[in-house]
C-alpha cells in the first residue's frame, strides 16, 4: 500500500486539493504578472534630441531643431538649415510618449540603450538563483516554508523596485524579484501535485493561472502606463495573498519521506475530512511503511543533492534530456515573448492574447495526458511550434514577412502557444519520472537550465535586428527538442514514485509469468549458508510485491523478463526488454551504494 492508495482512500480528488490548488497557484498569478513588467517598463518612446549648453534639467534651456530632424534621432546636425552639416551627440531628449517607463525616467535610449536588455537579462539571471535555491531549500525544510519565503522576497522586491531612483538600483530589485519568481514557480508546482491522485496530476500544469497574471498585466499596464504604480500594486497584491498560505499544509509525501509521521497523519485526516470521508484508518502504517522503505535507502547517510540526479547513467541521461527540453521552451518562449512590441499590431492587446491564447490548448491537455499519453500530447504540440518557426522562417527569407507582417505576429503567437503549452506537459511528465526525494531537485535543476535560456533570450532573440536569424535558431531548437521527446518513457496511469528504489520500473506479462519468474529467481540465487537463504527468499519475496505494485495493465504485452541474483551482498538487476537486454547491474549499481537508481529505464 502506498501513498496514491492513501490519497484514494482520502477522497482522491476532492475539495482539499482544488482548494490547496487554487491557494498556492495563486501566487503564480503574480509572478507572471511580474515577469512581463519588464515588457512594459522597457517600452523605448519617442523623443525629440536638443542640443546646446548642457542645463541641471533635461530639456530645459536648449536649442530645439526642427521635430523632422530630432525625432528618434541620437545624433543630430548642428545647423538646423543644412542637414549635411556636422552633427553632435543629443545633451537632451523630450519625451513625447504618453507612457511612463525605465527608458523615459533614466533616460536609457541613444548610446545607454545596451542596459536594457541587461536588466532583463538580470531578471532571469535571478530566476536562474532562485530555481537553484528553492530545489534544495524544498527538499531541506519542506514545500511550505519555501514557497512562503520566495513569495514574501518577490513583494518586497516590487514594491522597493517602485521607488528605484536610478537604474542600478532597479537592476538589482529585478534581480530579487527574479529570485523570488523562481523559487515560487518550482516549489508551487511541487507541492500540489504531490496531493493530486495519479488521474489528476496533468490538471497541475493546465491551470491557467501564470496566463491569467499576464492577461491581468495587459490591463493594468494599460490603465496605469507607469511602471512604478505597475511594481508597487503587485508587490501590495501579494503581501495580500501572504495569509491564505497559511491554509495550505505541508507536503505529505515529504512529511511521510522526513519521519514527520505525527504531522502527516494529521495532514491526512484534514485531507480526508475537507473531502467528506473519515479518517483512514491504515494512515499512520502506510506513512511509516513509507518513511521505512526510505530510510533503508538512507541507512548509508545518503544526502540527497543535486549530484543525486545526475549519477547513475540512466538517471544523468533523464536529466539531461529532460534540462534540454527545458531550456529550449525557454528560449523560445521568452524570446518570442519579450520580443513581442517589436510585432505587428497594438503592444497591450498582443501582451493579452499572448496570455489568454495558451488557456484553451492547456486546459485540453488534461484530457489528452490521460487519453492518449504525456509522449504524444507534448509530441503534436512541438511539431506545431516547430511548423509556425519554420513558416517565419521561411516568410522572412522570402521577404515576404516583417515586423509589420501580421501574419509574423499570428504565427510567432502559435509556436509560442506550441511551447507554452507543451512545457507544461513536460513539467507534470518530468516531475513524474523523479522520486519524492529528488523530485524538488529535479524539478529544480530543470527550472535552473530555463532560466539560463531566460538569461540569453533577450541577447540571441533579437525581432528588431535579427528577426530572421532568431526563427532560424527557434526552429534549429525545436527540431532536436522533437527527437528527444521519443526519447522519455511515458508516465499515464503510473504511481509516483516515493524513493530512489521505487523508481525502477519492472514490468511483467501476466499473474503467470510472475509466478514463473518469481520461481526462477529462487532458484538462481546461490546459498551459501541456511540464514541468507531465509534472508534472501524474504527479500524477493519483498521485490516481488513491489513487482506487483508497479506493474501497470497497459504493459501486459510486453515482452518483458526480470532476473536478480544477490552477490557479495549488492543487489543486482537486469530487465531484458523486447531482447535489447538493458542491464542495470554492474553498469549502474556501485558496490554498497543504496541508491539502485533514479531513472525508468
Amino acid at each position: 500500500m502506498d501513498l496514491e492508495k492513501l490519497l484514494d482512500d482520502a477522497g482522491g480528488f476532492g475539495r482539499f486539493q482544488l482548494f490547496n490548488l487554487m491557494i498556492v497557484y495563486s501566487a503564480k498569478i503574480f509572478c507572471g504578472w511580474s515577469m512581463f513588467q519588464m515588457t512594459f517598463a522597457g517600452i523605448v518612446p519617442d523623443f525629440i534630441c536638443e542640443i546646446g549648453a548642457r542645463d541641471d534639467d533635461f530639456g530645459a534651456g536648449y536649442d530645439v531643431l526642427p521635430v523632422n530632424m530630432t525625432i528618434n534621432k541620437c545624433h543630430v546636425p548642428l545647423n538646423a538649415t543644412d542637414p549635411t552639416s556636422e552633427s553632435t551627440e543629443c545633451l537632451a531628449y523630450n519625451y513625447t510618449s504618453p507612457y511612463t517607463t525605465i527608458m523615459k525616467d533614466f533616460h536609457l535610449v541613444c548610446e545607454r540603450d545596451w542596459i536594457r536588455p541587461v536588466l532583463t537579462s538580470i531578471q532571469m539571471a535571478g530566476l536562474m538563483v532562485g530555481c537553484m535555491v528553492s530545489g534544495q531549500l524544498g527538499d531541506a525544510i519542506g514545500r511550505w516554508w519555501t514557497i512562503l519565503i520566495f513569495v514574501f522576497m518577490h513583494c518586497l522586491g516590487n514594491i522597493a523596485a517602485a521607488f528605484s531612483p536610478n537604474w542600478e538600483v532597479f537592476a538589482v530589485c529585478r534581480f530579487i524579484i527574479g529570485i523570488g519568481i523562481g523559487g515560487v514557480m518550482v516549489v508551487s508546482f511541487i507541492q500540489p501535485m504531490e496531493f493530486m491522485p495519479t488521474k489528476w496530476r496533468p490538471l497541475c500544469a493546465c491551470i491557467p493561472a501564470w496566463q491569467v497574471g499576464v492577461a491581468i498585466f495587459a490591463l493594468t499596464s494599460y490603465l496605469l502606463q507607469d511602471w512604478r504604480k505597475l511594481h508597487l500594486l503587485n508587490g501590495a497584491c501579494g503581501l495580500i495573498q501572504i495569509p491564505f498560505l497559511f491554509l495550505a499544509p505541508e507536503s505529505l509525501r515529504w512529511l511521510a519521506t522526513h519521519g514527520r509521521i505525527d504531522q502527516a497523519v494529521v495532514v491526512i485526516d484534514k485531507v480526508a475530512r475537507w473531502n467528506g470521508r473519515s479518517p483512514v484508518s491504515h494512515a499512520r502504517t502506510t506513512l511509516e511503511s513509507v518513511y521505512e522503505e526510505q530510510k533503508k535507502a538512507d541507512e548509508n547517510g545518503k544526502r540527497y543533492t543535486y549530484m543525486s540526479i545526475v549519477r547513475p547513467w540512466p538517471t544523468a541521461r533523464l536529466t539531461l534530456i529532460i534540462c534540454y527540453h527545458w531550456f529550449c521552451y525557454s528560449l523560445s518562449y521568452y524570446g518570442i515573448s519579450f520580443g513581442i512590441s517589436e510585432l505587428a499590431g497594438n503592444f497591450f492587446m498582443n501582451i493579452f492574447i499572448l496570455g489568454v491564447v495558451d488557456t484553451a490548448p492547456q486546459i485540453f491537455t488534461l484530457y489528452t495526458n490521460n487519453k492518449i499519453g504525456r509522449k504524444l500530447t507534448a509530441l503534436v504540440l512541438v511539431i506545431i511550434a516547430v511548423g509556425s518557426s519554420v513558416a517565419c522562417m521561411v516568410l522572412m527569407i522570402s521577404g515576404k514577412g516583417g515586423e509589420g507582417s501580421i501574419v509574423i505576429t499570428s504565427l510567432s503567437l502559435l509556436a509560442k502557444t506550441g511551447v507554452a503549452v507543451a512545457w507544461n506537459v513536460m513539467q507534470t511528465w518530468g516531475c513524474e519520472l523523479y522520486p519524492t526525494v529528488t523530485r524538488n531537485l529535479g524539478y529544480g535543476a530543470a527550472n535552473t537550465t530555463a532560466r539560463i535560456a531566460g538569461i540569453l533570450a533577450p541577447v540571441i532573440i533579437d525581432f528588431k535586428t535579427r528577426m530572421t536569424e532568431s526563427y532560424i535558431l527557434i526552429g534549429v531548437l525545436l527540431s532536436v527538442d522533437l527527437v528527444l521527446v521519443l526519447l522519455l518513457p511515458d508516465t499515464k496511469g503510473k504511481s509516483l514514485p516515493d524513493t530512489v528504489i521505487s523508481v525502477i520500473d519492472i514490468k511483467v506479462q501476466n499473474p503467470e509469468q510472475r509466478s514463473s519468474n518469481l520461481e526462477h529467481e529462487r532458484g538462481s540465487v546461490d546459498h551459501s549458508t541456511t540464514a541468507e537463504r531465509s534472508s534472501n527468499e524474504n527479500e524477493i519475496e519483498s521485490a516481488i510485491n513491489s513487482i506487483r505494485d508497479e506493474s501497470f495493465s497497459d504493459d501486459k504485452n510486453e515482452d518483458v523478463s526480470g532476473k536478480r541474483a544477490y552477490n557479495n551482498g549488492s543487489f543486482r538487476l537486469s530487465i531484458d526488454d523486447g531482447g535489447k537486454g538493458k542491464d542495470c547491474s554492474e553498469s549502474n549499481f556501485e558496490h554498497g551504494d543504496d541508491e539502485l537508481t533514479s531513472a525508468r529505464v
